[in-house]
């Protein structure tokens, strides 16, 4: 098992493509997101953070029902608490995992820090609560630049199975035709390349 507060960059699935999404869910972007994965069938996971999930409970129960898996991006994306000694931190990754599990019914994939945010008392914590630590092997920084068709299909033909891929749910308005645009070609060049798009599972990362 992977634990001991090693992160899961990449799963042991040659053939899978893990799309993750962080921050939401976001009332107004994220069902689009939805839209244009179920208009390719794929299947992703959302790393949530469990205070607007909770704000958002129908766009959270819409991602379960389409087949997408949760993951717990912390309680409110604060920073504070790694400043505040591992039994705070402790305590603000166990209270958003049980809030995500009284929601959702089940575990989380796993946790993500905000920012990937990785400290000592992180790693004691996740080893003390038994919960993978999940990061990525490929971004796009797609909250600072535009993600474009160019860059999402250029580093798509350098990307190896297994890959944990970060973007990001909750977009403004004016950014978001473009991004998802984008997201339907790579997900179709991805498929067509020989990837299947696979959601990430508290099995599977424990696994890897």
């Amino acid at each position: 098992m992977n634990f001991l507060g090693r992160p899961v960059r990449k799963t042991n699935r040659s053939s899978s493509l893990h799309l993750t999404f962080d921050d939401g869910p976001d009332k107004h972007s994220t069902p689009r997101v939805l839209d244009t994965l179920a208009a390719t069938g794929a299947k992703c996971t959302f790393f949530v953070i469990a205070e607007r999930a909770r704000q958002n409970r129908d766009v959270l129960a819409r991602i379960l029902r389409e087949g997408h898996t949760i993951g717990n991006h912390s309680l409110d994306h604060s920073y504070g608490v790694f400043f505040k000694g591992r039994k705070a931190l402790q305590a603000w990754i166990e209270s958003s995992e049980h809030l995500l599990e009284d929601m959702t019914g089940g575990k989380t994939a796993g946790f993500r820090p905000p920012a990937g945010v990785r400290t000592p008392e992180l790693a004691a914590s996740l080893e003390h609560l038994r919960i993978p630590l999940i990061l990525w092997n490929c971004r796009f920084y797609d909250t600072v630049f535009d993600w474009t068709r160019p860059r999402a299909l250029g580093r798509l033909a350098k990307t190896v199975g297994g890959s944990i891929v970060l973007l990001h749910d909750r977009k403004p308005e004016p950014k978001l035709p473009l991004f998802l645009e984008t997201l339907h070609d790579y997900m179709n060049s991805a498929r067509q390349t020989g990837f299947t798009l696979d959601p990430l599972t508290r099995e599977l990362c424990e696994r890897s």
